[in-house]
């Protein structure tokens, strides 16, 4: 029974990506498009994670990929929030940037003239960050 349960969220999990592709569409004008897409389990779960991106042609005349940093932060806070406001019956959603931090770009950074500490580098980073992280987990 405990595979057969899993196969079934397995499928429900893709259910509930297409749902969320289609309501941010709706919402936002934009979709999120990934290019990874895996299972892991987590203590007690399974989770589901897409790595991509928002993507549209135009938003209100302005195109993702040219927005400077401060209004693309502003409109990953409303994703977020909307996201992670939707309820799935049995899944738990989640929307983050990718964290990917790397201690050699930091000390590459430092003898270019970088004058802040790691968690400054790990701030700024993050900040910088396009690639987001789509995480749809369930019980098993």
């Amino acid at each position: 029974m405990f595979g057969k349960m899993n196969v079934i969220k397995t499928k429900e999990s893709l259910i509930v990506r297409n749902e969320i592709i289609d309501k941010l569409e709706k919402e936002f004008g934009f979709k999120f498009d990934y290019g990874f897409n895996d299972l892991y389990g987590v203590k007690g779960g399974v989770v589901r994670r897409l790595k991509g991106g928002l993507i549209s042609s135009k938003m209100n005349g302005i195109r993702i990929y040219e927005m400077d940093r401060k209004e693309f932060n502003e409109l990953f806070n409303k994703v977020k929030g909307f996201i992670e406001n939707l309820e799935f019956e049995g899944f738990k959603v989640e929307l983050n940037k990718r964290i990917d931090y790397c201690w050699n770009e930091y000390k590459r950074l430092k003898d270019n003239g970088f004058e802040g500490n790691f968690l400054d580098y790990k701030e700024e980073s993050l900040y910088y960050e396009r690639t987001l992280i789509l995480k749809i987990g369930w019980n098993v």
